[in-house]
């Protein structure tokens, strides 16, 4: 627990191996749930290297931890959680159970589909969803009825939905039918059911929207259900 150039803060280094952000690292610590070398810490303030011993609820924290990236194609019909109060499935009761300490680097919602990022660390997880980076989340889109030119036009400039702005999405259509469009659509930044809520304002719903691409990830040719794991970009 010296402060050396080798030291790094308790909370940073559980984070960076867990599911835990740093602040719920600090109200484990708070709670007597962490130990360094066989004793219980009550204060988060505390620095720690290589040498020490890190328990958290007895179970040994690495302090270098080799970083671990998978792409997921998540089916429908799952829940992007590690629990859920009702009892609904999540993508860890469909994954090996090796998985079950990854964290999810963003979410897709319970009726989408597509490519997710897992990854152990913490802190990749929390650089990968910066807004500052820009990355653009690219989807396949279907929506009953036909979109209009002046919809596309109207995505791309930007709308504000009651209380909420949304930034320009740029859409692009792709083929049509008399009850389906399909549209490809890229976004800077991910509001929950951002999508969906656009099309319902318009008075359309959404019946399928596939993630295919986060940043310079790409889903490429992954199948329902399968997991592949992949180099840090």
């Amino acid at each position: 627990m010296k402060n050396n150039t080798n030291s790094e803060r308790i909370a940073k280094v559980i984070a960076r191996d867990t599911k835990y952000s740093r602040r719920e690292v600090e109200k484990l610590i708070l709670d007597g749930r962490v130990k360094i070398d066989e004793t219980i810490i009550y204060k988060p303030n505390v620095n720690v290297t290589s040498a020490n011993t890190i328990l958290l609820d007895n179970k040994k924290i690495n302090f270098k931890q080799q970083i671990q990236l998978y792409k997921y194609y998540k089916p429908r019909g799952f829940l992007v959680t590690h629990s859920d109060p009702e009892n609904r499935n999540t993508i860890f009761d469909n994954l090996p159970k090796k998985f079950e300490n990854m964290i999810t680097v963003g979410r897709l919602d319970y009726d989408s589909e597509g490519l997710l990022l897992m990854t152990n660390n913490g802190d990749i997880k929390r650089k990968m969803e910066l807004p500052n980076n820009n990355w653009k989340r690219i989807y396949r889109v279907r929506v009953y009825g036909k979109v209009s030119k002046d919809i596309v036009l109207k995505l791309r400039k930007g709308l504000k939905i009651k209380t909420i702005q949304y930034k320009p999405i740029d859409a692009k259509i792709d083929n049509e039918s008399n009850s389906y469009t399909w549209l490809t659509m890229s976004l800077t930044e991910g509001k929950n059911r951002e999508i969906r809520n656009i099309f319902e304002y318009f008075g359309m719903s959404v019946t399928r929207l596939i993630r295919v691409a986060y940043g310079p990830y790409k889903l490429n040719n992954l199948i329902k259900g399968e997991v592949a794991k992949i180099k840090l970009i």
